[in-house]
């Protein structure tokens, strides 16, 4: 497989051609900490819902993405309010992970060309150190993208990446970690973001389940769907 390929293939890894997924996202702050619980599907490249379940505050907050539209449902004030495509990069309620983190868009598929840097096998897993650098006029926010990758058994797991601002700063990193099967495929349940200039910060998500390949209705992805009192 190509650089991209590979980089492809473990973009949808925790996406599949349609999934349900239940989370719960740890947010750390120096001065604060606390719990979401998350309820996410996705279907292909394209569309992508979330809702939390808890805490009560949030409770009922949703988004919604369609191909390159996003919205954001916030039921304490009734309001529908759309992201616009310069805020993908933008945190996702208050975490270290962003909208185009959280909605599995595939920017750091389509908008950067891959390079593999080193390729290391072992004991029938081979590891790849793949460098993604932007496409010219490409609306992404890193200016250098490093990822971390194994494959075994057919299966391309991502196990690190390391994002760059345009000047070289090493922003943040995401390791991937705890890997199970989950859902009839081997995931990493455990995704940790630490952003390197905000000591005593970090975000973890954890899958608690996950299925692939689940029926969706086909107008399952709409704003009725998000804006739905949760039962």
């Amino acid at each position: 497989m190509s650089a991209t390929e590979l980089v492809d293939k473990s973009n949808e890894l925790l996406r599949g051609q349609s999934s349900h997924a239940r989370v719960t996202m740890e947010i750390t702050h120096p001065r604060w900490h606390r719990s979401l619980d998350i309820e996410i599907w996705n279907q292909g490249r394209k569309k992508a819902l979330m809702r939390i379940h808890g805490p009560a505050k949030e409770r009922g907050n949703g988004t919604l993405r369609i191909e390159k539209e996003i919205w954001n449902w916030l039921p304490a004030v009734e309001r529908v309010i759309k992201i616009p495509p310069s805020m993908m990069q933008a945190s996702w309620m208050g975490s270290d992970f962003t909208f185009d983190d959280m909605v599995k868009a595939d920017s750091v598929v389509k908008d950067y060309t891959h390079k593999i840097l080193e390729e290391k096998s072992e004991n029938g897993k081979t590891t790849y150190f793949i460098e993604g650098t932007p496409l010219p006029d490409a609306p992404v926010v890193w200016g250098r993208v490093l990822l971390t990758l194994t494959e075994e058994s057919g299966a391309v797991l991502p196990v690190k990446e390391e994002d760059y601002s345009e000047r070289g700063d090493h922003i943040r990193s995401i390791i991937f970690s705890k890997v199970k099967e989950l859902g009839g495929r081997l995931i990493p349940t455990r995704l940790e973001c630490v952003p390197h200039k905000k000591p005593g910060q970090k975000t973890v998500i954890t899958y608690r389940q996950f299925d692939v390949d689940v029926s969706l209705n086909p107008d399952f992805f709409g704003l009725s769907t998000v804006q739905m009192p949760l039962q």
